[in-house]
Parts: C-alpha cells; sequence; structure tokens
C-alpha cells in the first residue's frame, strides 16, 4: 500500500490526491494480484475516433451520447486556445438548450453496498465558461448499465435526473456558475445535496473531484474531496442505506453535461479518473 498522507493535504497538481488516495492499493498492486480488489483508470490516451453521437453508441468500454453538434472527441483544453495539455483529455460541446453530452462506462462494477469493501473514486475535470446560467454538469458514478443514455438520461432540463439514474458525485448545477454540490440521486428526477457550495471551480481551470465509501462507516460512510481537501459534511451509512436503489445497483464512472438554455457554447472537460474498490475481506 501507498504511504499514508493525511487527507487534509490539498493537491492542486495533475496526479491523484495523495490524500484521498492514502490507503488504497495501487494500481500496479492491482494489476499484480487482482484478488486485492478491482480498478478502472484512464487518462485517455487511446480515446477512440467516435462515430455519430446522436443515439447511445458503443466506444470501446464506453458509451456516449451528444444531442448536439459537439461530440464526445480528444480534445485540449481550452478549446478556445488550442493549448496543449499533457496527457489525454476529452470534451463535450454543448451549445443549445436540451443539448446533452455524456460518457461513461459500460461496466459497472463497483458498489456502494455493505457487503463490498471500501471504494475510492476521482476524476479531474474543467469547464470553459462560469458565467453564463447554462450547463449542468455531473461527474462520478452512475448506474450506467441500466440506463440507455439519451436526450434525458442521465441529465434533464431544469437541474433534473432521469427517474431510472441513480448517481452519486458532484454537480455544478445551471445557475451555480462556478459552485460545485455534492449530490446523489436514487432513480428520482431531483438530486438530494449532501452539501451544498462544496467546493468551487474556476473557469479554464482544472479541478479535482473524488470521494470515498467505508461500508459500516456511520456518519463518515461517503466522504468528498476537493483536490485532495475533505469536504465537511459526509453522507452517512443510515443515509445511504435507506435508499431503495443507489446502494443496490452497479456502478460505473459517469460525466454529463446538459444544456438548459441557449447560450455561449460550453466545453466542459475530463482529464483523467479512477476508481477503486477492495473486497469485503481486505478492507485497509
Amino acid at each position: 500500500m501507498s504511504t499514508v498522507i493525511p487527507a487534509f493535504t490539498q493537491s492542486t497538481d495533475r496526479g491523484p490526491s495523495p490524500g484521498l488516495w492514502n490507503d488504497a492499493p495501487t494500481i500496479t498492486e492491482l494489476q499484480d494480484n487482482p484478488t486485492l480488489g478491482w480498478f478502472h483508470w484512464d487518462d485517455f490516451l487511446d480515446f477512440g475516433l467516435p462515430g455519430t453521437q446522436t443515439t447511445e453508441i458503443n466506444l470501446g468500454r464506453y458509451k456516449v451520447y451528444n444531442t448536439g453538434s459537439g461530440k464526445v472527441i480528444t480534445d485540449s483544453m481550452p478549446t478556445a486556445t488550442g493549448t496543449a495539455t499533457a496527457g489525454g483529455i476529452i470534451s463535450m460541446l454543448c451549445d443549445t438548450a436540451g443539448d446533452q453530452s455524456v460518457i461513461g462506462t459500460h461496466a459497472c462494477p463497483f458498489s456502494l453496498n455493505s457487503s463490498r469493501g471500501k471504494l475510492w473514486f476521482e476524476a479531474r475535470i474543467a469547464t470553459t465558461s462560469i458565467a453564463t446560467a447554462m450547463t449542468h454538469i455531473f461527474i462520478g458514478l452512475g448506474n450506467n448499465a441500466d440506463v440507455t443514455f439519451g436526450a434525458a438520461i442521465p441529465l434533464a432540463d431544469a437541474d433534473a435526473t432521469g427517474t431510472a439514474v441513480a448517481l452519486l458525485g458532484f454537480t455544478r448545477l445551471e445557475d451555480g456558475l462556478g459552485v460545485l454540490n455534492t449530490s446523489y440521486t436514487d432513480e428520482a428526477a431531483a438530486y438530494t445535496h449532501v452539501q451544498t457550495s462544496a467546493g468551487s471551480i474556476v473557469a479554464n481551470t482544472f479541478i479535482k473531484v473524488g470521494f470515498t465509501f467505508t461500508p459500516n462507516g456511520g456518519t463518515n460512510a461517503v466522504k468528498f474531496f476537493v483536490n485532495g481537501v475533505e469536504c465537511t459534511s459526509a453522507m452517512s451509512e443510515t443515509t445511504l442505506e435507506a435508499l431503495t436503489h443507489l446502494d443496490a445497483s452497479g456502478l460505473g464512472p459517469v460525466f454529463a453535461q446538459f444544456a438548459d438554455t441557449s447560450g455561449t457554447a460550453n466545453y466542459a472537460y475530463l482529464d483523467w479518473w479512477k476508481c477503486v474498490q477492495v473486497p469485503a475481506d481486505n478492507v485497509t
């Protein structure tokens, strides 16, 4: 295992936040010994060339969807300047009311059920604009295998979510501008926010957002992190176990953007994401 680093340590570099991952097995350890757990990691260095995305399409280990003229593609950040950025980056464009762009894994091997072991998730994201009330963004885990991405799935108009969608992660609401919330939905049409204003996002600037799940974790069953710093509010075991779907569904990484109003074209960027879970008999 990696060296333990305090979870309050801020991390603004390009890599995963040490404080969040301080007790997780490394990718190398998991590759050498799969009995230690399972993982999903992608820096998008070999992202495929997508076709038309106006219906959900398969793209390697992902499925993607985009209603508008934009696509989920490899890109630089920010698009406006074409600045080259280290590693792989994908972007997705929304510029018209009702546009949605989404990427998620086919596989959903992760679980928030107490029968599983600890889970760690983190992603590095950015957006070109926070000045216009236009797009709703979500990053985290979702029940991708249970739904078909489309015009109102996983996100919908007026900051709503699809009623067949279970999600846990971070949201930037349509009129939230630079505000990030920690949120979940249990196949409902609206989010429940664990913490509003849990963090902030600046235009054309990457930020790392993530969370951990600890089975039988009491009041801190799900802890959230922004740039490696733990957020004030956590999701309790009692709250999680009272849900019907989120704690019973297979989950995988998902990143989505929905344009609630027309305005200046908005790009959302995903630099990398990483998720690790250990079996119940290997909780670290």
